[in-house]
């Protein structure tokens, strides 16, 4: 799995890896985030940076969490512990420098979206790798909610990506735009980013 995560980004510079760390633990997060939800702990999600971040609803309408690397829950722990292989394996193919992971909970709403962007703030740079980790059971695509990466190398200009349960995208982070179609059903995951040293 490691080999194919680094052959694709050296490749076409995304990758998709089913059932990345067991489903036990997939619903584990589940279970956290919607508990999370009903407690009202999200927030609803900003963009911009510093002193340009704001709500902007327009463009995207999902809620967060973010978390923190020193008090993580022991599915957190697991897939952190998952992807710090990723960052590894990263690092010894690509030479890319990976030195923290940094992610939060999200959750769109039936009835939110994101649109087209890239994941990285005008005037930072040490996003380099988006990984998205879905938790999402039996979602079918009428229920909406795709991951579309803009990939002008692909015949279709576009790959839509199911926001499944144990799937794991991973892509860079720098020119590949990007946008989460309209859901239709509360669709769950945890977004994060692997990191140069700021």
């Amino acid at each position: 799995m490691l080999e194919r995560i680094t052959a694709d980004l050296a490749g076409p510079g995304w990758s998709v890896c089913d059932n990345f760390i067991p489903a036990e633990t997939v619903k584990a997060l589940a279970t956290e985030c919607r508990q999370q939800w009903q407690r009202g702990q999200f927030r609803a999600a900003q963009v911009g940076i510093g002193e340009n971040l704001k709500l902007r609803p327009e463009i995207r309408s999902d809620q967060v969490i973010w978390l923190d690397s020193s008090v993580l829950s022991y599915p957190q722990q697991i897939y952190f512990d998952a992807v710090e292989d990723v960052r590894y394996a990263v690092n010894q193919a690509l030479y890319l420098g990976l030195f923290e992971f940094e992610a939060h909970l999200t959750l769109y709403p039936p009835g939110s979206f994101y649109r087209r962007h890239v994941d990285r703030f005008r005037g930072s740079e040490y996003r380099l790798v988006s990984c998205v980790l879905y938790l999402n059971e039996n979602w079918l695509p009428e229920h909406g909610g795709q991951l579309r990466l803009h990939t002008p190398q692909h015949e279709t200009k576009h790959v839509d990506i199911a926001p499944s349960a144990g799937a794991l995208v991973c892509f860079l982070t720098e020119h590949m735009e990007h946008e989460v179609l309209l859901t239709h059903l509360d669709r769950l995951s945890v977004t994060g980013w692997l990191c140069a040293r700021r």
